[in-house]
């Protein structure tokens, strides 16, 4: 499934490919991080010199994300109840990035004085219509969200037959990470009646997201790594003010310009 193939409003009624090309789509890696992780991998170092220093991070207050700041998506993003309490930023940091460091490298970046400054598809038709209009349904919570259509319940409802739509690998890419979350929305959401604003947003922020390189052979591939933290030992403040199910904050790592970007959104109260 590639970027445009999963973004792609005119088939509506197609159902997602079940198994994404490795080289299009970015995988997500969920991580909990803590001193025991860091001693944890320090222990599988096969003699691989000091790698012990600390990364260094600066913040690139100059970086243009073209799709997330776009008029007609903030605007989105402030009807959907996200736009004050979310952001986009991106950091540049100073040595190279071994696959084993990766825990020491998101230690480093939470408890870094620069970045904590900066912390202060297609459907099948029982989700869509036709024209891409989305499903109603019976009102009911799940998880603290109000569910009142098809789309939300084939998001968060496992037992829905709607729920099918997305197999286990589509939910394990960064693209429906994100997708979902502009559809769930934050505390005040105003959500939509058409499948087409949250297609266009998912697609955008994704460009911004996510560093795409073409190969020796000319094929499109994802050179970013993408990372769900979901806690993290931090000097200075939890990750999240209180725990919510909208909380979120993906990093994608491009090893190869050094650059890590955050999008990053924290529940302020339960609703």
């Amino acid at each position: 499934m590639s970027n445009d193939e999963s973004m792609d409003s005119t088939h509506h009624q197609s159902k997602l490919e079940s198994k994404a090309a490795a080289d299009s789509i970015s995988k997500l890696v969920a991580l909990k991080i803590n001193e025991d992780s860091i001693a944890i991998a320090a222990d599988s170092d096969n003699g691989i010199k000091d790698r012990s220093s600390k990364f260094k991070f600066t913040c690139l207050e100059d970086a243009v994300f073209p799709g997330f700041n776009d008029k007609e998506i903030q605007s989105l993003l402030f009807k959907w109840g996200l736009r004050d309490n979310c952001y986009l930023k991106r950091f540049a940091f100073d040595k190279k990035l071994h696959p084993l460091d990766i825990d020491r490298f998101f230690l480093d970046f939470v408890n870094d004085p620069v970045v904590n400054a900066q912390f202060q598809h297609c459907f099948e038709s029982d989700v869509l219509r036709p024209d891409g209009s989305i499903k109603k349904c019976m009102d009911e919570y799940v998880d603290s969200f109000l569910v009142a259509d098809e789309l939300r319940k084939c998001l968060l409802t496992t037992e829905n037959k709607g729920y099918a739509t997305f197999s286990a690998e589509d939910r394990n890419e960064f693209v429906f990470h994100l997708f979902k979350a502009l559809c769930l929305g934050g505390k005040l959401c105003q959500y939509e009646d058409e499948i087409e604003p949250y297609l266009k947003a998912t697609k955008k922020i994704y460009k911004d997201f996510i560093t795409v390189t073409r190969n020796v052979s000319g094929n499109l591939q994802v050179a970013s790594r993408v990372f769900k933290l979901v806690d993290v030992q931090s000097s200075v403040s939890p990750l999240f003010p209180r725990q919510h199910p909208q909380n979120f904050c993906y990093v994608s790592v491009d090893p190869i310009k050094r650059n890590a970007n955050v999008f990053y959104h924290a529940n302020s109260s339960f609703f």
